[in-house]
């Protein structure tokens, strides 16, 4: 579908952007095909510096027009080949503004059976039901009336059958009537509420009571639309789902029938007043309240499962570019008890080099051996660093090389806990066994863990971002949007970080823009057959590398000593020629132009370059030509979790812990403290002030000091905050607290009171 003005104003209406950046993006993206993160980072001038998350709001919105645009087309369509498509009815079609309005138009003409209304109009009953709708029959006209229109052929053989086929024309022209309807929608979304209540035989299903939070339930639709209370809903419709939770859109059916009223016989004042009362509550009970009721449900779940993608986006983010160890030889352990310590070694680029196996724990319990095992692996290859996984024994794990291992125990070599989440999914991947045919599942774990440690981002590409645990509710939510999402994650940060053409795997590469998975395939196998790349032009000796595939990924690929010297920052090859002129112009040697401060201070206050490449595009000049790494995440800092605590059974309330944030979700965050289990921090426990938004003080990956509020050992739960403590145990109340204003106090105490039952119906 082409760009047109109705697609521009509907984009621009929702996305709240102005004409020209709304009109820039899709031209780019729709007409020119370019890829998101090119049009981010190199068509800044043109989009007025809009971000990644900004442009892919406008193509989501594109899509959203383009989706009520192709479903208009068929229901005008379908209608005309019904041959029921009136001029009036046409108008209104092409007048609907929502998919709703268009479906409620549409609903009519859906059925493939014929309604009760249908065939009291085929037998001839129209005409009456129209005049009492307008009110233009008396009672004895209508009761006179009946007798004339009985209809055996039509099965209409009596006056009560008659009247009650007028009766069933009068209940579907209210219930069909959209503006009626739109009316009960919107004071729906305002007025009503859903319910959930436990079902008769809920007993029958295993774990009932983790909804038992829900069985006498209730909330504001509007309420319930609000990202906060997202994992509520989808909490109660997996209840409902699962045959637990009986749910349901309450409003006052007075109101509906007012509604109607106000629209049929006003004020009471109709001639068959009675009959129309009893028309119009059939209509709402039978048909209006149960369509709005799947409606609601279906737009709360759209609503609830946006949320619930953006949270896993976020997270995804934020682990995907949290801090990494960069080039250097890291030991990788997967931790193990009676099988053994799995151990794979990897040099500074990430290649696998060796690997084996230690029994520091029962049944073997080889200690002393196992420990001499890794001593003589650090000094043989110079290792720095170990990452073990924290999965099972992982905390057992690292407690035996720091106690154990001459080199870890003097700090000459750390020791560090690594994320394990996905590590088994990547094992038994494709991916896993085509790199390491002959390896079993365990060593490849282990060379995951090590490599992860040194790129975060280079290893979690390769894992279902699901099965990384970072997200709430994925498996309830729709799966196509989440796999869109995250996949634009990926690809965003991928890009933001760039790769090391000469170094990067196929996986990591098959990201960047424009290259997908073959592309990627094609560069690898270019690269190993006719070595290192030179320059970034090589590239398109590749094949099937068009220069427009060039144009959207030549500047997110590196290469460090190469030909060109600007072959190794993220300066796009299309601005060479114009930094090669200034730098002629100006007597510069374009080689050393990044270590050359006065010739970069020289280009700062060129106001004619400046004015020539565009304000933004100067500015991403001058950021690559000074920053000493291109990568710009930051790099790892170790986190040291307490010696004395190794178990659930060591923890002890109202002390502090060191953490690293794990997981965060609408309600919280999880927390790790060094444990096999994680702690939650209830977002009323988050800080001394008021918390709105978890993802506003906290982020996967960030190192937090956290004090214990409670420990329930026997279903393995902790309770964290960050709170100050009064040095009694309690929680300070502070200006922050006290400040409040009621109805936050009011939410901070429920929120408090249902930090567990959160955890409960918490999945990942």
């Amino acid at each position: 579908m082409s760009l047109n003005a109705d697609s521009l104003t509907f984009v621009m209406k929702e996305s709240g952007l102005k004409a020209a950046n709304v009109q820039s993006v899709l031209s780019l993206s729709v007409e020119q095909n370019c890829t998101v993160p090119f049009i981010a980072r190199y068509r800044k001038e043109a989009t007025g510096g809009l971000d990644e998350v900004q442009i892919r709001s406008i193509l989501d919105h594109y899509e959203n027009y383009q989706e009520r645009e192709k479903r208009r087309e068929y229901i005008l369509e379908t209608i005309k080949k019904m041959e029921k498509l009136t001029p009036e009815l046409e108008k209104q079609i092409k007048a609907a503004e929502t998919l709703n309005q268009l479906e409620d138009i549409y609903a009519p003409y859906k059925s493939k059976r014929k309604t009760k209304a249908q065939l009291a109009r085929e037998a001839g009953l129209g005409d009456l039901a129209d005049k009492i709708l307008a009110n233009q029959v008396s009672a004895d006209e209508f009761a006179n009336s009946l007798s004339g229109l009985i209809n055996k052929e039509h099965k209409f053989e009596t006056e009560e059958k008659v009247e009650q086929g007028i009766q069933d024309i009068i209940i579907e022209t209210m219930a069909n009537d959209t503006e009626v309807k739109e009316v009960l929608r919107k004071d729906c979304w305002t007025r009503g509420q859903f319910t959930s209540s436990k079902r008769s035989k809920a007993e029958e299903v295993e774990d009932y009571l983790k909804y038992k939070d829900y069985f006498e339930f209730s909330q504001k639709v509007e309420d319930l639309k609000n990202p906060k209370n997202a994992h509520r809903f989808l909490a109660m419709r997996r209840g409902m789902t699962q045959k637990v939770l009986k749910i349901q859109l309450q409003y006052e059916e007075t109101d509906a029938l007012n509604t109607l009223e106000a629209t049929y016989y006003p004020n009471g004042r109709h001639s068959l007043h009675e009959m129309m009362s009893k028309c119009a509550t059939k209509a709402w009970t039978q048909y209006i309240h149960p369509s709005l009721d799947l409606e609601f449900k279906s737009e709360l779940k759209k609503e609830a499962d946006e949320s619930a993608i953006d949270v896993f986006g976020v997270n995804l983010k934020n682990l995907l570019l949290q801090p990494y160890l960069g080039s250097k030889t890291v030991l990788g352990i997967d931790p193990g008890v009676r099988t053994g310590c799995k151990l794979a070694l990897v040099d500074e680029t990430g290649k696998f080099l060796v690997d084996t196996v230690i029994y520091p724990f029962q049944p073997k319990n080889e200690v002393d051996r196992s420990a001499q095992i890794v001593q003589a692996m650090i000094e043989q290859f110079k290792i720095g660093h170990i990452a073990v996984g924290n999965g099972t024994n992982g905390r057992e794990t690292l407690s035996f090389l720091e106690e154990y291992v001459p080199a870890v125990k003097q700090d000459k070599c750390k020791a560090t806990l690594v994320n394990e989440d996905g590590a088994s999914i990547y094992s038994a991947s494709d991916i896993a066994r085509k790199e390491f045919p002959d390896k079993d599942l365990t060593v490849r774990g282990a060379i995951s863990i090590a490599r992860r440690f040194q790129d975060p981002l280079a290893e979690l590409v390769k894992i279902d971002p699901k099965s990384i645990g970072v997200g709430q509710y994925q498996h309830d939510v729709n799966q196509a949007r989440l796999k869109k999402k995250l996949e634009g994650v990926i690809e965003n940060c991928v890009n933001y970080v760039g790769v090391d053409l000469n170094t990067t795997s196929a996986p990591l590469l098959s990201h960047i823009s424009g290259i997908g998975p073959t592309l990627a395939g094609n560069i690898i196998k270019h690269r190993d057959k006719k070595g290192t790349f030179k320059n970034r032009k090589e590239l398109l000796e590749v094949s099937r590398f068009s220069e427009k595939i060039f144009e959207q990924s030549a500047g997110f690929l590196r290469i460090y000593g190469g030909e060109h010297p600007l072959d190794e920052t993220f300066i796009h090859p299309e601005r060479y020629k114009e930094l090669e002129t200034w730098a002629s112009k100006n007597g510069k040697d374009l080689s050393t132009l990044r270590k050359d401060n006065d010739a970069i201070e020289l280009l700062k206050k060129d106001k004619t370059f400046k004015d020539a490449v565009g304000e933004y595009t100067f500015d991403d000049i001058i950021k690559s030509l000074t920053a000493p790494a291109q990568d710009p995440r930051t790099e790892f800092k170790s986190t040291n979790f307490r010696k004395d605590t190794k178990s659930i059974d060591d923890l002890k309330e109202g002390q502090w812990y060191p953490g690293v944030v794990t997981n965060i979700t609408n309600f919280g965050a999880f927390v790790d403290i060094g444990i096999k289990e994680n702690g939650l921090l209830h977002i009323s426990q988050m800080a001394d002030k008021f918390v709105d938004n978890p993802m506003e003080v906290l982020k996967v990956g960030e190192a937090v000091d956290v004090r214990i509020l409670e420990v329930d050992r026997e279903r393995k739960r902790i309770s964290l905050s960050r709170k100050k403590d009064d040095g009694q145990g309690f929680v300070s109340s502070g200006p922050a607290t006290t400040g409040r204003k009621p109805k936050q106090r009011e939410q901070t105490t429920e929120l408090k009171n249902n930090a567990f039952a959160a955890l409960k119906n918490f999945k990942v």
